[in-house]
């Protein structure tokens, strides 16, 4: 293992290309004993002479113009790594590789990704829409900086903290007798109408599983669908009716939807979640406290923010710069 610094570098390469021990010692502010001593430790640690000194002039010996050649690339690419690092830590650039259910992308996440993408040009974002299971196998794999999902439980290996809670209602097009029966429904009306829900991979799906009433609601399931698109997509075409969360039935563009309370409530709780020990990169940083200020601005019933900045900085989520 080699004992040379950067400074011995630059000041072998100032001599060599400026043949001059004062004028090398003036370009890079040092006192020429200081630019003597860190000449003389480059030679001993490479057990060559690298400079030919006479009362007249320096010049590299033929050992000292090959190793010019090594030495302006090292610095070369130092200069370059540390100018990449810079970019990063000022969010100038940087890959965010980040996971989120279907019901989270359109509301949050694809308006914060356009926020970001407004202020920090340079980051680049690997969106990946992911059910629950698929998720955390991701975020143990290392392969994401984090994720939006649907933890039921603790994950050995994985911190989460959470985000925001919702209630599940019914979804129905807005038109169906349902839409026009009040603002809360009970949850036996949905054993009347055909149903669409989730697989059990969905994380929305085991909290219903997990409830009395929402277990007996899914037993009548008629169509088991794997993404929200498709549930919302055969609600919208009249197929049936859905038993979804507040955030996943905000409404996009014309979709002709309505949702309604579902009585007793039943909760679902999303998180944020990366594998433990893995701090967020300032790139990430930014995506997660965009997607904090959209989520801000829901006022949908049945919507209730659990998470803030300063509460993501107390638990170690965020730096104060993040």
């Amino acid at each position: 293992m080699t004992n040379i610094t950067l400074r011995q570098l630059r000041a072998f390469l100032a001599v060599a290309r400026a043949r001059s021990f004062t004028r090398a010692a003036s370009e890079l502010n040092l006192t020429q004993s200081a630019l003597t001593m860190a000449i003389r430790g480059l030679e001993e640690e490479v057990g060559l002479r690298l400079l030919d000194r006479s009362t007249r002039a320096v010049a590299p010996t033929a050992h000292g113009e090959r190793f010019m050649v090594t030495a302006e690339r090292l610095l070369d690419e130092m200069q370059r790594a540390v100018d990449d690092l810079r970019a990063i830590a000022d969010r100038q650039s940087g890959l965010v590789v980040m996971a989120a259910t279907a019901s989270f992308i359109g509301p949050v996440i694809a308006p914060a990704l356009r926020d970001v993408a407004e202020r920090f040009p340079g980051i680049a974002v690997r969106l990946i829409e992911e059910h629950t299971e698929g998720a955390a196998r991701r975020l143990l794999a290392g392969e994401l900086d984090f994720a939006v999902t649907t933890l039921p439980s603790p994950e050995p290996g994985i911190e989460a903290i959470p985000l925001m809670r919702d209630r599940f209602g019914l979804l129905c097009p807005d038109d169906h007798p349902l839409a026009r029966a009040g603002k809360s429904l009970g949850w036996g009306v949905l054993a009347d109408f055909p149903l669409v829900g989730m697989s059990q991979l969905n994380g929305m799906r085991r909290l219903l599983d997990q409830d009395r009433d929402g277990a007996q609601a899914v037993r009548g399931l008629r169509y088991e669908v794997s993404s929200m698109t498709t549930l919302r997509s055969l609600v919208e075409s009249g197929v049936g009716v859905g038993a979804v969360p507040a955030l996943a039935a905000r409404p996009s563009g014309g979709s002709g939807l309505a949702w309604r309370e579902l009585v007793p409530a039943v909760h679902r709780t999303a998180s944020l979640a990366r594998r433990a020990g893995r701090s967020l990169t300032p790139a990430a940083a930014e995506v997660v406290l965009a997607a904090l200020a959209q989520l801000r601005q829901l006022r949908d019933p049945g919507i209730e923010l659990l998470t803030d900045r300063a509460s993501l900085i107390r638990q170690g989520w965020l730096s104060h710069r993040g």
